[in-house]
């Protein structure tokens, strides 16, 4: 990947060369090419590894990373160090040469970007003014620190929903601001207030429409939030459990035959949590409730089992294993070959996890911590352990297939979270954080029972 990038940046160069050639005098040009480096490279500001990294694909290629950056990385609005901005200062000083050089050579009271607000920052540090300037204290001194740049922006909140520590910091803030600057401007967050504000707007958008609802014909519940593309043999006429199904767009056809159906934009969690306030009863009709994703396999055979072990043996909160060949986040929830039927953990995942009645009303809130559902089943998983004991397991003697591979970047549902200003592993990071869950991601107990 590091030639590719490497053949990008000379090739960059020989066209910009071609047309500076065009415009300036070669000796003037390569003078001022060479003062700008070495101003940079003199200054120390420059961070090349972490520039390297972000833009050329590899640290090895910090040695002609400063190279890159005069030639063409400052002209593509590049950053260089964290707070400082080329297109920003450029627009408000404009002369020759490259803005960043000319920025280090009169730091003091110099628009750096619109992320450090210099007159704040010394009004809440009054021993940057014996600095060399207070921009070279945040830079040197006020990341490490985890001291805000300006009353937007918040570096502990960045440091973790990020997970950044240390000297990955500076890098991080590099790919949060360069982010910013495109598509993903909505979904970097830069402090717990505009990532309330987001999730707050997407509630808010919901829309909820009943098209049939039935009383509870059986004792179980099995709640699929769909786009009509689930399993067809969920619907099978010897299902021991009533079924849900929860359209997150209009369905193209008529929906499937179930006992309830409903249609709400937004996610899992949200439809949920919108449910649980909209029809408060309509949960708690049953003994126990089943939500799945509609990329998990399961026959109603299956369910029939994992929901009769849940009974059996006093589960309040539990999911299927994954089967061997489908994409998860967590190895402890895959299949375990001699397992006598289930093993205790702290947590289950949110592409489907079950409920006995009391659990579910135990754990309500949790729903509505979060939009994507990350972080929002550890917290379930904790606060079911915290009010009930531990009575979590995940269910070996059932496995379900997940149909889908998980995609993070490119996938529908994070794209469409993304464009609502809600990313997924923010908000994780910060439920986890808020509530002292980050240890138990790696704290689940794999004895079996």
């Amino acid at each position: 990947m590091w030639l590719g990038s490497a053949f990008r940046f000379f090739q960059s160069a020989f066209k910009w060369a071609a047309r500076a050639q065009a415009r300036v005098e070669p000796e003037t040009r390569i003078l001022q090419f060479l003062a700008d480096y070495r101003t940079i490279l003199t200054s120390g500001a420059f961070r090349a590894a972490d520039y390297a990294w972000l833009h050329l694909g590899s640290r090895a290629l910090a040695p002609i990373a400063l190279l890159h950056y005069l030639l063409a990385g400052e002209r593509q609005g590049n950053r260089p160090t964290p707070f400082f901005d080329p297109a920003f200062f450029a627009a408000r000083r404009p002369r020759g040469g490259s803005p960043f050089a000319a920025f280090l050579r009169g730091p003091r009271g110099a628009p750096a970007c619109a992320e450090f607000d210099e007159a704040w920052f010394v009004a809440r540090h009054p021993e940057a003014k014996a600095a060399a300037s207070p921009w070279a204290f945040m830079t040197e001194r006020g990341i490490a620190g985890l001291l805000d740049p300006s009353p937007e922006i918040s570096l502990a909140f960045i440091a973790n929903a990020y997970r950044s520590r240390n000297k990955r910091l500076a890098r991080t803030l590099m790919k949060v601001f360069h982010r910013r600057r495109g598509d993903g401007r909505a979904s970097c967050v830069l402090n717990r207030a505009d990532l309330r504000a987001h999730q707050a707007a997407f509630r808010a958008a919901i829309r909820l429409r009943a098209l049939k609802e039935s009383p509870a014909q059986r004792p179980w519940l099995v709640f699929v939030q769909t786009d009509g593309g689930h399993p067809a043999r969920l619907h099978a006429a010897e299902r021991r459990y009533d079924l849900m199904l929860n359209y997150y767009r209009e369905p193209k056809e008529p929906p499937r035959e179930a006992e309830h159906v409903f249609v709400q934009n937004g996610t899992k969690t949200t439809a949920i949590a919108t449910l649980m306030e909209a029809r408060p009863g309509l949960f708690a009709a049953y003994d126990h409730v089943l939500f799945l994703d509609d990329d998990i396999d399961l026959s109603a055979a299956q369910i029939a089992d994992f929901f009769g072990l849940m009974s059996e043996n006093g589960l309040d909160l539990a999911q299927p294993a994954l089967a061997k060949g489908s994409d998860g986040s967590f190895p402890i929830l895959f299949q375990q070959a001699g397992s006598p039927g289930f093993r205790r953990i702290n947590y289950v995942e949110i592409m489907m996890p079950a409920f006995s009645r009391r659990a579910l009303a135990a754990s309500a809130d949790c729903f509505r911590r979060g939009i994507s559902g990350f972080g929002v089943d550890v917290l379930i998983g904790a606060t079911i352990a915290e009010k009930l004991g531990p009575n979590i397991a995940v269910v070996d003697k059932v496995a379900a297939r997940h149909l889908r591979a998980i995609d993070l970047e490119g996938g529908a549902l994070y794209r469409y979270l993304s464009a609502s200003g809600i990313d997924a592993s923010v908000e994780m990071w910060t439920i986890l954080a808020e509530n002292g869950l980050e240890s138990k991601l790696v704290e689940t107990e794999a004895r079996g029972n």
